[in-house]
């Protein structure tokens, strides 16, 4: 028993390490220094097990604070250690609306208005003359996102292209045809984003395949702009479908036809990389 004691403490102290605020701010900061797609090429499961490592460190703590509360109900140390994963959450966000501006807040964690960037779009007003922004916190939404025809005037406001993104991994040959499989389609005029990325995570495909066209974004609205942003994929990465656009220091990285459409666009990005480059 006396070993089992030791073994457990050792762990316990590996575990309140590992997830004190000195080692987070560590992996963050490295983290921070290279897009998403140099770290985790295309396998979503690490992007989940990055952005989920904070609620698991909260869980284990809580759960060892309450245990050790039984036996100790003037430790001071715990309470310090213990926190609610939203108590970092950024004061004030969202804003009150004004006149010409709504807010929404997307955030995974449930810390704000919605959890995914999807209900957020559902929530706009119907063809509203006022912008919506829909400010998004940092973190992989794994999901597909549709801003239809009547949701215009919508704003995607992330924190950093390298922290926050849209990712899903749907195919030609998943999704029925090249149209239909981007991660984000939008189809209302006037969209704008800012400081998030686009993603296609599905495997790069090899060559000769058929169907293995992977979409980040698809644009079919009029007189959308990109400020910042990040598209990553393999294949057919933006699909620049119809309607006159605008990108402004964006990241884009793709390989076969990775801008492709009928779009009127003017770029003024980084450059433009392969899969291959990214990783070098």
């Amino acid at each position: 028993m006396h070993h089992k004691g030791i073994f457990l403490s050792l762990v316990i102290a590996l575990i309140a390490f590992s997830c004190s605020p000195n080692f987070q701010n560590l992996m963050n900061n490295s983290f921070l220094q290279f897009p998403l797609v140099e770290i985790f090429p295309f396998h979503v499961n690490n992007y989940w097990t990055l952005f989920d490592s904070n609620r698991w460190c909260n869980n284990v703590l809580k759960n060892h604070h309450h245990h050790k509360h039984h036996k100790h109900h003037d430790d001071d140390d715990d309470k310090k250690i213990i926190k609610s994963i939203c108590d970092d959450f950024p004061p004030n966000v969202p804003p009150p609306d004004t006149n010409t501006t709504s807010y929404l807040c997307v955030d995974r964690n449930g810390c704000c208005n919605f959890t995914t960037v999807q209900a957020a779009v559902d929530a706009v007003k119907d063809f509203n003359l006022k912008r919506t922004i829909i400010w998004i916190n940092t973190g992989v939404y794994y999901e597909k996102v549709k801003v239809l025809k009547n949701k215009q005037n919508v704003t995607f406001q992330g924190q950093g292209y390298t922290t926050t993104a849209i990712a899903w991994n749907d195919t030609a040959n998943s999704a029925n045809g090249t149209f239909y499989c981007g991660t984000v389609q939008v189809f209302a005029a006037n969209f704008i984003a800012k400081n998030i990325s686009f993603m296609n995570v599905a495997p790069i495909p090899t060559p000769g395949a058929i169907g293995a066209q992977a979409v980040a974004i698809r644009i079919s609205g009029d007189q959308a702009s990109f400020w910042g942003c990040g598209f990553f994929g393999a294949q057919d990465t933006l699909h620049d479908d119809r309607g006159r656009h605008y990108f402004k220091e964006c990241f884009i990285q793709g390989s076969i036809d990775f801008i492709f459409g009928n779009g009127k666009s003017l770029y003024e990005v980084h450059p433009i990389i392969l899969p291959d480059e990214a990783m070098t």
